[in-house]
């Protein structure tokens, strides 16, 4: 009889344990998740006038690479790779190298050093990407804004 009691009493213990430990476990995690992995992809500029086509495609080792197309007479396009950092919706991007590209050739290839999104901030929302930053025209400081669209696969 007593081993019995002393068996059920185990066995009560036990699952009080399971069961606190199982709640303790599905505590909500206070890290938010890493925002960078949300940039990853390829994304297209939607508010540009033809024949200028630009794209950005973040990946996962902080480098980026944007491509800027012109069509017509002479087509030829800008790569401009380059590495990256976010950090809450801050956006920072450095430009390293430059290939230009003139009907399918390359032309020129050399290194630089370009801040892209100066003070540049974030936002996704419905697989579009806007980022806002500063550009610098011959009179003042311009606050710029650029709308991508996430390049969905086929």
């Amino acid at each position: 009889m007593k081993i019995a009691k002393l068996l059920r009493a185990s066995a009560g213990f036990v699952l009080m344990a399971v069961i606190l430990i199982s709640a303790a476990g599905c505590k909500k995690s206070k890290t938010q998740p890493d925002s960078s992995n949300l940039l990853y992809g390829s994304w297209y500029e939607t508010n540009l006038a033809a024949p200028i086509g630009r794209s950005i495609y973040f990946d996962s080792n902080n480098k980026f690479t944007t491509t800027i197309a012109q069509n017509g007479v002479n087509p030829s396009v800008s790569i401009y790779t380059g590495t990256y950092m976010v950090k809450n919706d801050s956006l920072r991007a450095n430009i390293t190298e430059e290939k230009v590209m003139q009907n399918n050739v390359l032309i020129s290839t050399k290194a630089i050093n370009i801040n892209l999104y100066d003070k540049g901030t974030y936002s996704i929302s419905n697989n579009k990407l806007t980022i806002k930053y500063i550009t610098y025209p011959a009179d003042a400081p311009v606050s710029t804004e650029a709308t991508f669209q996430r390049q969905l696969p086929d």
